[in-house]
């Protein structure tokens, strides 16, 4: 029924992004024609379910919510190619496999391609139907992190976990990052996953700022993405862990930011989970304590010890004089060779309190802290 998505609608401006003012994506465009129809049926005064109140109200409801975003339907350069919101929100669908697969790195201009792989790492890899032109946007609407996408796709249809694009603020060119909507009530921006070693983790600090690997497999997320996504709003940690006897265990952070500049400092607070605390955040001062730490990698060292302890452990980490949690570190298969004479691999001490045990996989995610409340608002809105 008309009301119901003039309804749905609202609420999608509520939590979504829309562009920038005067600037007509397709969100905008289907959010006028939504208002048209408003208008029209406003005219014909035939509303079924008198207890929402009157065309009218809704209709000013509505448009108040328009002139709130900056949505300006008289502007519109093409009216013509409005489209329903429904179909503009298919692009919330996760991308193909082998659409992924296809993905190519985003080169440095004035590098060589030996050094971009060397100095800078392979950057976050974007779908191959990112907008190449203004013309492009009239057919895709960015969100900010998986929570908004969530939160669209469950009032459209399921959520559905894959590979999408989102535009944190601040950037400029979107970001390919992999949703998970499942685990612990979905929303979650995946920002490092690791399971079969196939991706090298010991690189230097131009690849940890910009990202590497592919969001559909093993990757690093990136410290810029990491910043810009974790400063839009207050985010949680979602650490999962699987050891080589198929136990999986949690570590959960209720406060989690990377800071700005060179350094991205880690700020983690409010430990909860199975997995044990990592980042030792009840030992106050100790030099396990990785809260406030700075990220340090190989050529980078940025850590409290008078050696480089991203060189120790064998990737890049918020290091201080030493740590009890690495999951960047390097990745061993063969399980007969945790000992001190190989490293600390892929570390977080506390799952099973075996100082050279490594992992076999590993996922890191962020969403805001509150998601659920936003959900469970939806879902009242739906009832």
């Amino acid at each position: 029924m008309w009301f119901l998505h003039v309804l749905v609608v609202t609420a999608v401006l509520q939590w979504s992004v829309v562009t920038g003012e005067g600037q007509a994506d397709q969100l905008t465009l289907s959010l006028c024609r939504v208002w048209e129809e408003c208008l029209e049926k406003a005219t014909e005064n035939n509303l079924e379910n008198s207890e929402l109140g009157t065309p009218e109200a809704i209709c000013g409801d509505f448009l108040d919510m328009l002139e709130k975003h900056g949505v300006d339907c008289g502007t519109l350069d093409n009216p013509e190619e409005t489209a329903d919101v429904g179909q503009e929100l298919s692009s919330l669908e996760p991308l193909p496999n082998d659409q992924e697969q296809q993905q190519e790195s985003v080169p440095i201009p004035g590098d060589e391609e030996e050094t971009n792989r060397e100095e800078h790492g392979h950057k976050q890899l974007l779908p191959q139907n990112h907008p190449a032109s203004t013309d492009d946007l009239w057919r895709t609407t960015y969100f900010d992190d998986c929570s908004e996408i969530y939160t669209a796709q469950d009032m459209f249809g399921s959520p559905s976990s894959g590979v999408f694009p989102i535009k944190p603020l601040h950037v400029n060119n979107p970001v390919s990052v992999y949703c998970d909507q499942t685990t612990a009530g979905g929303g979650w921006t995946v920002i490092q996953r690791r399971f079969d070693g196939s991706l090298e983790f010991f690189r230097r600090f131009n690849a940890y700022r910009d990202g590497f690997g592919d969001s559909s497999g093993e990757h690093w997320l990136g410290l810029d993405n990491i910043y810009r996504i974790t400063a839009q709003n207050a985010y949680e940690l979602y650490v999962e862990l699987e050891d080589w006897s198929e136990n999986v265990k949690f570590a959960r952070y209720s406060r989690f930011s990377v800071g700005p500049g060179s350094d991205y400092i880690l700020s983690v607070g409010g430990y909860s989970g199975t997995a044990g605390d990592g980042f030792y955040l009840s030992l106050t001062g100790s030099s396990s304590n990785n809260n406030g730490r700075k990220f340090s990698t190989r050529l980078n060292d940025r850590d409290t010890y008078s050696g480089s302890m991203a060189e120790y452990y064998g990737g890049g980490w918020w290091y201080g004089y030493s740590s009890r949690s690495s999951l960047n570190g390097p990745y061993f298969r063969d399980t007969d060779v945790f000992n001190i004479n190989n490293g600390f691999g892929v570390q977080w001490y506390p799952f099973n309190s075996i100082l050279y045990y490594s992992l076999k996989k590993t996922k890191m995610m962020v969403r805001p802290t509150d998601f659920s409340a936003r959900v469970a608002n939806l879902g009242l809105g739906k009832k």
